[in-house]
């Protein structure tokens, strides 16, 4: 087994997405888990902007070893790695971006947060996303810049009002399924 995987040949876009998440698995996430953050149950939905469309289809940005994996501090954003989509810097392996997800489909936001979100286009449904870049070579700048952009997101969405049109929608109207992106109608 051990042999397969020392074998394997991988893409650079492959290595490059490995070493982007060796650094966020060694440093960065542990250092937000002191602050607070959590793995959540939630994870990021595959979107039209993870593909490009070619004659033969839509293709792919993510590999086989992209996680989807989000975690959080206070509801309801969710911090996602997205270490596959930076390849088009100089020295790709230095950067990626985080993704800061609301994790209710088709919610009505505010127009004054459209702009700050942007929306993360899936099947059937989108979700509202604020997504920075982040360079890796310095993870404790990295760990401080994406804990105030949380804390900035959530002060507002609370002064809009939108964070507490989401608790209320997230008690009133939803059942979660782990199995699925969507939320069931209760």
């Amino acid at each position: 087994m051990l042999r397969d995987v020392a074998t394997m040949s991988i893409t650079d876009r492959e290595r490059i997405e490995l070493m982007r998440q060796g650094i966020i698995r060694g440093y960065i996430i542990p250092t937000l888990e002191e602050r607070g953050y959590m793995v959540s149950l939630w994870k990021r939905p595959i979107s039209y902007e993870d593909m490009y469309l070619r004659d033969d289809g839509w293709i792919p940005l993510y590999t086989q070893f992209t996680t989807w994996e989000t975690y959080r501090k206070d509801y309801p954003l969710y911090l996602f790695f997205n270490t596959f989509y930076g390849d088009v810097y100089e020295k790709a392996y230095r950067n990626c971006f985080v993704e800061y997800i609301l994790n209710i489909p088709n919610f009505n936001l505010t127009t004054s947060l459209i702009g700050v979100f942007t929306r993360l286009n899936v099947k059937n449904a989108y979700f509202w996303k604020h997504r920075i870049p982040i360079d890796l070579s310095f993870p404790d700048v990295c760990v401080k810049i994406i804990d105030a952009t949380y804390d900035e997101l959530i002060m507002m969405l609370a002064k809009e009002g939108a964070l507490d049109e989401l608790e209320k929608y997230d008690t009133e109207h939803c059942k979660y399924d782990n199995d699925t992106y969507l939320r069931k109608k209760k």
